[in-house]
């Protein structure tokens, strides 16, 4: 799928080692979040730098063993990375200024700049034979439109009182940048393309759901960890994002088992 993979594998190395550096300086420090990071998340770093960890051993795996006709394990690659600039995008956005900062915006450049040269070296021309069952097609698109509009009200709506009253938050308005400019265009436009029939459309589709998943999993994880903080679990946040993170995933991998490609 990916012209010079040999290239495209350095590319994705850089990202996938940097946060595996990051993440275990976050799991041996128990200080580096402290004063930084916004206490309602403090919770759940422990678990999002454990997570990170494994995610990234495994990317670097998947990365050293997939091959040129390897097409579902370069989709699941770039989904991964994708999750990466997410993660590391809001450490950045949001000034974590601690010893690893450096590190998290190499993440966040690096991962962008991989994601741009893949999805550069995309080659429509090997891709004219894919097929995909078109009950699967419609049920990721469907989602994927339905996400990317209640996410873009959402994140709106909750904008309004901000621009009307001038004011400048102090966490997590990385999420609207991320989200508004980059993810929910994303899903939309993978979702369109789907349904036309597009080889890139249908390919990407799957990839945007591994992001998802990684990206709201981590929430499920932090109500969990709450309690070790003297805080109190939300029970209701975190049954919505473990089912919400995990229809992404069986989406994902329903929609890489029905694409085909004949020979």
């Amino acid at each position: 799928m990916v012209r010079n993979l040999h290239l495209a594998k350095i590319f994705w190395s850089i990202p996938a080692a940097c946060a595996l550096t990051a993440a275990l300086a976050g799991i041996l420090s128990k200080d580096l979040y402290a004063g930084v990071f916004a206490p309602e998340f403090l919770p759940g770093a422990f678990a999002q730098d454990l997570l990170t960890v494994v995610v990234c051993i495994c990317l670097l795996i998947l990365i050293a063993g997939t091959k040129e006709g390897d097409m579902r394990k370069q989709v699941v690659i770039l989904g991964l990375i994708g999750s990466l600039f997410y993660l590391y995008g809001i450490l950045t956005m949001e000034r974590v200024y601690n010893w690893c900062y450096l590190l998290y915006a190499a993440v966040f450049a690096s991962a962008f700049w991989s994601i741009i040269y893949s999805l550069g070296g995309f080659q429509p021309g090997k891709l004219v034979s894919l097929t995909i069952g078109k009950g699967v097609l419609r049920a990721s698109a469907i989602s994927s439109i339905v996400i990317a509009l209640s996410f873009t009200a959402l994140w709106c709506l909750a904008l309004v009182p901000l621009m009307r009253d001038h004011i400048r938050i102090e966490y997590l308005y990385s999420i609207y940048i991320l989200d508004l400019c980059f993810v929910m265009p994303a899903f939309f436009m993978t979702a369109l393309m789907s349904l036309r029939g597009h080889p890139f459309g249908v390919l990407m589709m799957p990839a945007i759901m591994v992001l998802g998943f990684f990206v709201i999993f981590p929430l499920g994880l932090n109500e969990l960890a709450k309690p070790s903080w003297g805080m109190t679990i939300n029970y209701g946040a975190m049954a919505f994002s473990f089912a919400f993170a995990l229809y992404m995933l069986v989406l994902a991998v329903l929609h890489l088992r029905a694409i085909h490609i004949q020979e």
